[in-house]
């Protein structure tokens, strides 16, 4: 009897290092730059996440497509988030296409309350929160997280639009890729859908911060739409191949 205080201190000691180990580290700023292709025309494609204090970041994407050397839509989307339980927690989210098929629309989370107010067409839809719903920008900083935490079952909730979907994404196997910066080994992830025959597929740099290298995806009607990356910087240094 006489050892169990230490015991039970010793256990205390364990866990609470446990703990410490398993908190996520918030995720690090970088800029990707992609070549691509989109409904069979080129396109060039960046994302970005900038961190604008310890606990918030804004994440920036656009894809231009070019047809005989012009550009006929522009798709820019940003979404503001912070690091709130070692998971991105949105604030605003954006989403513009010009050009070809415009069209617009915003979200803005209201955690206080648990509500998002989606605006679609200038129409306001109010939509309840449950548990950390995502926008479908931030829920990449999620997805890298989790595979950085070795998770192959990845589930969340995500406003579409303006509707709330529950996503599941699964991990298929690791593959090394050709791009501009070098072949890096990935870890390559596939969205499960139940009702659906659209296929798509992202392959995550595991060396590199998680950073997404690689998207594909395959519409029933034939539509393909592909990104790979060509050059990249995670917190201020350029992507290489790194040895496992």
């Amino acid at each position: 009897m006489r050892n169990y205080p230490i015991a039970k201190i010793f256990l205390v000691i364990i866990s609470l290092m446990l703990s410490e180990l398993s908190t996520a580290e918030p995720p690090l700023p970088f800029s990707a730059y992609y070549d691509a292709r989109f409904q069979g025309l080129k396109a060039q494609a960046e994302i970005s996440l900038t961190q604008l204090s310890d606990t918030e970041f804004i994440s920036n994407s656009q894809i231009k497509v070019r047809l005989f050397g012009a550009t006929v839509s522009t798709i820019t989307e940003n979404s503001q988030f912070e690091w709130h339980n070692d998971a991105p927690r949105p604030q605003h989210y954006e989403y513009d296409q010009s050009g070809i098929r415009g069209r617009s629309r915003k979200i803005n989370f209201d955690w206080q309350n648990n509500l998002a107010i989606a605006t679609v067409k200038d129409e306001n839809v109010e939509l309840q929160l449950a548990g950390n719903t995502l926008d479908e920008l931030s829920m990449y900083a999620l997805i890298k997280n989790e595979l950085s935490n070795g998770k192959e079952e990845i589930t969340f909730s995500v406003i579409d639009s303006n509707v709330v979907e529950d996503y599941h994404y699964r991990v298929i196997g690791e593959e090394d890729v050709a791009t501009d910066s070098g072949t890096l080994s990935a870890i390559k992830v596939e969205r499960i859908r139940e009702n659906s025959d659209r296929l798509t597929q992202l392959w995550f740099a595991k060396n590199n911060d998680m950073l997404l290298i690689k998207l594909y995806q395959l519409d029933p009607d034939g539509d393909e739409i592909e990104i790979t990356l060509s050059e990249a910087l995670i917190n201020g240094q350029a992507v290489r191949p790194q040895a496992n």
